[in-house]
């Protein structure tokens, strides 16, 4: 995740948290973190935006599976984004497509004016 811009957004209940290039035991912990934190503070809906990410490791997958897990719990709809085909075989090999909806892109809401 970029240090220097916050990457979640909001409109109304619904966040979207844009993944970084590479997702890997250094960066997973701070991945996490961010998801949890959105979910624990109430959308309703999350989207992982992994459009942009390139590699992901099994810590990457088990970070997103800890998010689906909380997900349920707060009765949030978590949504994946992924575009490469490496990531979308990496959570396929890990079952998140079976709990996660994976889309192959998604239109981005304008935040009210």
């Amino acid at each position: 995740m970029a240090k220097n811009s916050d990457p979640v957004q909001r409109v109304d209940r619904q966040a979207v948290v844009t993944l970084p290039q590479h997702i890997d035991v250094p960066s997973t912990g701070q991945i996490r973190e961010e998801l949890l934190k959105v979910i624990s503070r109430g959308a309703a809906t999350l989207i992982a935006d992994m459009t942009a990410t390139l590699s992901c490791d099994h810590a990457g997958a088990d970070a997103v599976a800890r998010a689906c897990q909380r997900a349920l719990t707060n009765r949030t709809q978590l949504r994946l984004v992924a575009t490469a085909h490496i990531i979308r075989r990496v959570l396929s090999l890990n079952g998140l497509d079976r709990l996660i909806p994976i889309y192959p892109a998604w239109k981005r809401r304008a935040p009210p004016q």
